[in-house]
């Protein structure tokens, strides 16, 4: 495997076949077990509570018939939902610290994450199975990038309120890794 942090991009579109591969790698459900209907997704979870939210920020012309804007990801019906229409990428690579290379990117994916969902059962040790969690869901990501002969990087290292006031993040969900 070949499976490497890129920091240039082509210019080249991409398909919504690809874009919906990627955030199904991210956070997508599996089909729902035929005798008892439940469903399960990619990346494990403790106790089945999967904190994660995923996001697409998408550019101008970025992914072949989808307006920029920036996107919150429904793993239910591999679904987007639009929250925040416009390129948005450059002003989330300033709240990255000013890694302005990712702006050049056709599409970055926030992996985020309702710490509730895992705390409410688990309590402080919560926490440490949610970024769990997110390394298994950023790991897939780069799997699924390099399985579709695509480039990738990731940047955790970012300004969480300004991310989250950027992009119009809903409060209850905390920006972990952006891909």
């Amino acid at each position: 495997l070949k499976k490497k942090s890129e920091r240039g991009f082509s210019n080249a579109a991409l398909s919504l076949a690809e874009v919906s591969q990627l955030l199904w790698a991210a956070n997508g459900n599996l089909p729902a077990d035929a005798i008892s209907g439940a469903t399960s997704k990619v990346i494990p979870s403790a106790g089945g509570l999967y904190a994660l939210e995923v996001f697409l920020v998408s550019g101008t012309d970025t992914v072949s018939g989808l307006p920029a804007g920036v996107y919150h990801y429904k793993p239910e019906s591999n679904t987007l939902t639009s929250i925040n229409p416009g390129d948005n990428r450059s002003l989330l690579a300033r709240t990255a610290l000013g890694q302005m290379w990712m702006a050049s990117a056709p599409v970055i994916i926030v992996i985020g994450a309702n710490f509730n969902r895992m705390t409410v059962k688990y309590g402080n040790r919560g926490m440490q199975y949610v970024f769990m969690e997110s390394g298994a869901s950023t790991q897939n990501v780069y799997l699924q990038s390099e399985s579709l002969g695509l480039k990738v990087g990731s940047v955790g290292a970012f300004q969480d309120t300004y991310v989250t006031g950027a992009l119009k993040l809903p409060a209850d969900v905390n920006p972990l890794m952006l891909i």
